[in-house]
């Protein structure tokens, strides 16, 4: 892709790769994280975990898919677990039925609150997302030229 300017526009390619990067076809779109007290915090991460693991039924299975080590995952989950007043994810021990991970009602429930939070955010900074958009350009470093050097 060609450097960033102010002055240029994004051309279809580059359209047609951020719309592919990004599956939602937006290449500026809003991230919230909420903060859970002075040390921890609900984000993206955590928030896509948490689908995964409500998905598959299993903590490796979610990591696998989000490309994240057991203990990473683990954790933040352990965080999860110890913010609030009830449990997030329950686990159950291996064996011959084989282990396992569970959202908990209240983890279904947080999931709940986190997609409207985030939809609310989206839709009060929506018209301010559609001017950065269409400023934006999907910037990537040209590589030098050897007679650049100079």
């Amino acid at each position: 892709m060609a450097k960033a300017s102010r002055f240029r526009k994004r051309t279809a390619a580059e359209d047609a790769a951020v719309a592919g990067k990004h599956g939602d076809g937006r290449a500026v779109r809003l991230m919230i994280r909420v903060a859970l007290g002075p040390v921890g915090s609900l984000g993206p991460g955590k928030v896509r975990l948490m689908e995964l693991i409500d998905e598959k039924g299993s903590i490796s299975a979610a990591c696998k898919e989000m490309g994240m080590s057991y203990r990473r995952a683990w954790r933040l989950l352990q965080s999860l677990n110890g913010a609030f007043r009830e449990e997030v994810v329950a686990t159950r021990q291996g064996g011959n039925q084989g282990g396992g991970a569970e959202l908990t009602d209240f983890g279904r429930t947080l999931l709940a609150r986190c997609e409207v939070i985030r939809e609310k955010a989206r839709l009060a900074v929506r018209a301010d997302l559609d001017d950065l958009e269409k400023d934006f350009v999907q910037w990537a470093p040209v590589p030098a030229k050897d007679n650049d050097k100079a």
